[in-house]
């Protein structure tokens, strides 16, 4: 039995929009990492904006801190921990690596002379919940690859937030140190 399709303005219709979609879906997402040796989906990975350590922590520095010497000590480190000296950072780091001894003895990575501290507040790899926050006497500030503070507001961390723990709630005095 030999079947005819007649042409009709609704099968030219129905073609024209699978043709379409096809090209869209061909625009969109072409690349499926197949071609090329970049990522895996076909771009290449946009620099890194801030330090993070090797479990990617927001790195941060203290406005407060002077003369390459740590101001936060007793419960302000108990909420911004200082990176231990010889942490592997990522970034890449552009700046002078170093390190400082601590009124309590321990060793505080540098960088160009910034001591260098994670947050308590962020919960997962990634958030950037002590970015700007005006706790313990002093701003906080994520630490550009080369070193230098990052003084404008972060976009809020994509991470999930966890419960729990120092949020940092509005808090805008000193007190800690």
């Amino acid at each position: 039995m030999k079947v005819k399709i007649r042409a009709t303005p609704r099968t030219f219709g129905l073609v024209a929009a699978l043709a379409a979609a096809g090209l869209f879906a061909a625009a969109c997402g072409g690349n499926n990492g197949t071609s090329g040796n970049s990522g895996a989906n076909g771009s290449t990975a946009a620099p890194p904006t801030h330090l993070t350590d090797s479990n990617s922590d927001t790195i941060y520095l203290f406005a407060a801190d002077h003369d390459g010497q740590s101001v936060c000590t007793a419960s302000c480190a108990s909420y911004w921990p200082p990176v231990k000296a010889g942490t592997q950072l990522t970034g890449p780091a552009q700046g002078g690596l170093g390190s400082i001894t601590r009124q309590d003895g321990s060793k505080q990575e540098t960088l160009d002379g910034h001591p260098l501290y994670r947050y308590l507040g962020d919960h997962s790899p990634g958030q950037t919940n002590g970015q700007g926050l005006n706790l313990s006497g002093g701003l906080w500030w994520m630490v550009s690859p080369g070193g230098v503070a990052i003084t404008g507001t972060a976009a809020p961390s994509t991470a999930p937030s966890g419960t729990g723990g120092y949020s940092g709630g509005g808090y805008t005095g000193g007190g800690y140190g």
